[in-house]
C-alpha cells in the first residue's frame, strides 16, 4: 500500500514557545577545510559522504566516530555549477545492502536537474556507473533547484524541485517545475498519484503532469521523512524581499497546493497562513521582517543520545542566520510547541552561519553541514553532542492517553527519574492550558478541548533541575448539543410571544436548505434534507422555517468555523432537519463565537466568544440580558428580542430607499405593477414569513422594512450588527 501522509486538523491549538537554549549541549567538528559542502550521507558502516557544489563527492576514511576523520576522493559528478546550480543532495539507497547504489540529485551540464544512482565500490563510485532515475525539463532560470527527497515505505520516491526562478512554473501544472513529485524507480508516475489516469504518455487527461504529488513550491531546498509518522517536512526557502518575506515549512499531502507565489511575499495573513483557503498553510512558517533568512529543514529526532524530551521533535535550521530551532508536534500534525535549539554565536567556537543540511547521524546526535565557517570561509561538517548534568537522570515519563475526544479528556501521567546525588527526585508537572502545576511522580489532568496541549515535567534534586518530558495531548472535536432560541421579527406574534409557522401550514418549506443557493453554503456542503415528517407537529413546537447557525473563530469573528442549516420552532427553539431533536454540532474549537442567519432577517451574533469545552451550549438570543455583538443588534418586543426583519435583498442592510432597497425588491416580487398584487410562494421578498409578498394592503411586506429603519426618516438604513 502507498504511503498516505497525515492530513493536518483545524483546532484550537496552544503552543509553548521557549526562547532559552538548552543544557548540556555542544557543537564538535568532524571534518573540516570542506569547500561549499552542500550534501552529506551516511553509509551503513558509519563512513560519511560528503558533495561539494561543484561536484566533488569525497569519503571519510573512517566512521565519523572514529576520530581523526579525514575525507579522500570518492567520486566527480559533472555538474552545472553556475549561481545557485551544483550538487545538492545525497542519499544512500534504502536497499544499499543488496544493491550498493548512492544516489545524487545536481544540474547538470546539460541544465536540468537530475536524479540518478551511483554503484558505491568501496571507497569510491565510478561516474560511469550512473543510471537516471528522473530528471526536469532544460531549466533557464538560475536558481531555485529544490532538493527535498524522501524514500517511501512502498519503494516510490518524492523529490522536491524549484521553480526555476519563474513564479509562474509553481502553479503551471504541465511544467515539472516548483512542484513535489513522486515517482518510481524507472521515474514512471505511479497509478495512485493524485493527478494520475490511463492517458499515455507524461501529462493526464487534463493536461496535469502525473508525477505532481504536491504543486505551489518555491525552493523546497530540504526534506525529511518521519519514519514513525510517515510525515514528510519539506523547508522551503522564501522570497527576496524581506520586508515581506516569510519562510516556510509544508506537510506534504496528496494534491496540496502550497499557494507560491500568490501566498508568498503577499497572500498572507498576520500568522503567515494563507488568505486564500484554495491553498494549504505552512506547518511552520516565520517572517524576515527586513533580515535575511533562508531555511534548512529539517530532521525528526528519533535517535537515544539525547534526554527523552527531544525524541520525536522536528529540527530546522537557517542557512542565514545560524540558528537551529525545534517544533514539537502532536498527533494531527499541529505545531504544539517550538523554542531555540542552538545559537552558534553562544558556543564561542567556530560560527557556523551557513548551515546547508542538517541530519541525523550514526550514533543517535543529529549533524549538520557549514558552508562557511568563520574566519577561514571553509566549510565543515558539525556534531552536535549532548553532555549529562549533575541532575537527575529521566527513566520514563509516559501518559495513559494522547489523543481522545472532548470535552474533557484525563490523561494519568507516570515518571521515573534517578537522583545521581542518592536524594529522592522532585517531580513537577506543568501543563499549558494554564492550570496549577501539579507534583508527584504519579499525576493525574483533565484537559477541556478541542485543542492540543503540551504536559511538560521537570525533575529536580538538590543542585539542578532536568526538562525530562514535553508530551503532546490532543483533544479532538466533540459533538455538543445547541440550545439556541431565537425569534424573527417577521412571524412573530406578540400576544402568544411565539412565531406564525404559515409557510409550513401552506406546505412552502422546500425540502432542502435555501441558503446554498443564497451564497451561504453550509460547511458540510450544499443540499442537506428534512428527515420525512419533519414538518407535521403543530403547536409551539411546529417549524417556522430554515435557519443557519455559524461558529466564528473567538479572536477573528470574521473568520467561519462552521456553518450548519437547522428549523426553527414557533417558541424559538432551533432544533435538527427532523423538526424536533435538538441541534448537534461539532466543536472546532475552545471558544467562538456564535451567530445566526436567516434569509431575510439581519444576522445577530454572540458579543463575546462562548465556552465550547461542553456538552451542552445554550444561548437565548430572545433574553434581553444576553449580549450581542453590535449597535442595536435585535429588536425590543416587551420583555423579548428579535431579529430585525426587511433584507429582502440579503445584502446585509434593511434600506427603504436608495440603490439597492428592500422596498424595491418587494415591489419587484410582485411584478412592480399594479401596487396591490401579490405573489404567492416561498420568497425572498415575504420578510413576514406569511406565504405572500404585498406591497399594500394589511400585513404588507413593505411596511415591516419602513419598520426595521426606524419607521420615520425613509432614508434611513439598519446595518447587520456583524463584524
Amino acid at each position: 500500500m502507498p504511503l498516505r501522509l497525515l492530513l493536518l486538523t483545524p483546532l484550537l491549538v496552544t503552543v509553548l514557545a521557549t526562547t532559552a537554549q538548552p543544557p548540556g549541549f555542544a557543537v564538535t567538528t568532524i571534518a573540516s577545510g570542506i569547500n561549499a559542502p552542500t550534501a552529506a550521507a551516511f553509509l551503513p558502516d558509519g563512513r560519511m559522504l560528503v558533495g561539494q557544489k561543484d561536484g566533488l563527492i569525497r569519503i571519510s576514511t573512517t566512521p565519523v566516530d572514529q576520530a581523526p576523520v579525514s575525507l579522500t576522493t570518492y567520486m566527480v559528478a559533472p555538474v552545472d555549477n553556475s549561481a545557485e546550480h551544483g550538487l545538492v543532495g545525497l542519499w544512500i539507497s534504502p536497499f544499499f545492502a543488496t544493491d550498493s547504489l548512492v544516489f545524487v540529485y545536481r544540474s547538470t551540464g546539460g541544465q536540468r536537474n537530475r536524479l540518478s544512482t551511483f554503484k558505491h565500490l568501496g571507497a569510491n563510485a565510478l561516474t560511469a556507473s550512473e543510471t537516471v532515475i528522473w530528471e526536469t525539463p532544460v531549466y533557464s532560470g538560475c536558481c531555485h533547484t529544490g532538493g527535498a527527497l524522501a524514500f517511501l515505505p512502498d519503494t516510490t520516491i518524492l523529490l522536491a524541485v524549484g521553480d526555476d526562478y519563474t513564479p509562474a512554473n509553481a502553479q503551471d501544472m504541465a511544467s515539472a517545475f516548483g512542484k513535489l513529485h513522486r515517482f518510481r524507480w524507472d521515474g514512471s508516475a505511479p497509478q495512485d498519484n493524485p493527478f494520475a489516469d490511463a492517458t499515455p504518455g507524461p501529462l493526464n487527461a487534463n493536461g496535469v503532469l502525473k508525477t505532481i504529488y504536491c504543486s505551489g513550491l518555491r525552493n523546497p531546498f530540504r526534506g525529511h521523512l518521519d519514519p514513525e509518522t510517515g510525515r514528510f517536512l519539506i523547508g522551503t526557502v522564501g522570497a527576496n524581499n524581506h520586508t515581506l518575506a516569510w519562510e516556510d515549512v509544508h506537510l506534504a499531502t496528496p494534491g496540496a497546493n502550497f499557494g507560491w507565489p500568490f501566498c508568498g511575499e503577499l497572500g498572507r495573513l498576520p500568522d503567515g497562513t494563507c488568505d486564500d483557503p484554495a491553498f494549504t498553510d505552512p506547518l511552520i512558517t516565520y517572517p524576515h521582517l527586513g533580515l535575511g533568512a533562508a531555511i534548512t529543514g529539517g530532521a525528526t529526532y528519533r535517535g537515544s543520545n539525547y534526554p527523552g524530551i527531544w525524541n520525536g521533535r522536528y529540527f530546522y535550521g537557517d542557512f542565514i542566520r545560524g540558528w537551529v530551532k525545534w517544533a514539537q508536534l502532536d498527533a494531527l500534525g499541529a505545531v504544539v510547541a517550538e523554542g531555540t535549539f542552538m545559537d552558534t554565536t553562544l558556543y564561542g567556537g567556530t560560527q557556523a552561519n551557513f548551515c546547508t543540511q542538517l541530519l541525523p547521524g550514526p550514533g543517535g546526535d543529529l549533524f549538520y553541514l557549514s558552508y562557511y565557517d568563520l574566519p577561514a570561509f571553509t566549510g565543515a561538517v558539525k556534531r552536535i553532542i549532548h553532555t549529562p548534568s549533575s541532575g537527575p537522570q529521566c527513566v520514563s515519563a509516559e501518559a495513559d492517553l494522547t489523543l481522545g475526544v472532548g470535552p474533557q479528556l484525563t490523561v494519568s501521567f507516570t515518571a521515573q527519574a534517578v537522583d545521581p546525588l542518592g536524594g529522592t527526585p522532585i517531580y513537577t508537572w506543568s501543563w499549558s492550558d494554564g492550570q496549577p502545576a501539579a507534583t508527584g511522580a504519579s499525576v493525574q489532568h483533565t484537559f477541556t478541548g478541542p485543542g492540543s496541549f503540551i504536559a511538560e515535567l521537570q525533575v529536580a534534586n538538590a543542585l539542578d533541575t532536568t526538562v525530562c518530558a514535553s508530551i503532546p495531548i490532543t483533544v479532538l472535536p466533540h459533538e455538543m448539543e445547541m440550545n439556541v432560541d431565537l425569534l424573527l421579527d417577521g412571524p412573530f406574534e406578540p400576544l402568544l410571544g411565539w412565531m406564525r409557522d404559515e409557510l409550513r401550514v401552506q406546505g412552502l418549506i422546500p425540502d432542502a436548505e435555501p441558503y446554498s443557493d443564497l451564497g451561504l453554503t453550509p460547511t458540510a456542503g450544499p443540499g442537506a434534507t428534512l428527515t420525512p415528517g419533519a414538518l407535521s407537529n403543530s403547536g409551539p413546537e411546529a417549524v417556522v422555517d430554515w435557519i443557519l447557525i455559524e461558529l466564528r473563530d473567538a479572536a477573528d469573528p470574521t473568520v467561519l468555523l462552521d456553518r450548519t442549516p437547522a428549523l426553527l420552532q414557533r417558541n424559538g427553539q432551533v432544533v435538527s432537519l427532523d423538526g424536533v431533536s435538538p441541534l448537534i454540532m461539532t466543536a472546532p474549537a475552545r471558544f467562538a463565537h456564535v451567530a445566526v442567519r436567516h434569509r431575510n432577517h439581519l444576522a445577530l451574533m454572540s458579543a463575546a466568544p462562548l465556552d465550547l469545552g461542553t456538552s451542552t451550549l445554550s444561548l437565548d438570543l430572545r433574553d434581553p440580558t444576553t449580549a450581542c455583538f453590535g449597535t442595536d443588534p435585535r429588536r425590543e418586543r416587551g420583555l423579548l428580542r428579535t431579529l430585525w426583519t426587511g433584507n429582502a435583498t440579503l445584502d446585509g442592510k434593511v434600506s427603504y430607499v436608495g440603490a439597492g432597497n428592500d422596498r424595491d425588491a418587494v415591489l419587484v416580487s410582485i411584478g412592480g405593477t399594479p401596487p396591490t398584487a401579490v405573489s404567492s410562494g416561498y420568497l425572498q421578498a415575504d420578510v413576514n414569513l406569511d406565504g405572500m409578498v404585498k406591497y399594500t394592503g394589511s400585513r404588507n411586506d413593505r411596511d415591516l422594512v419602513l419598520v426595521t429603519i426606524g419607521g420615520v426618516t425613509p432614508t434611513a438604513v439598519r446595518l447587520e450588527q456583524l463584524p
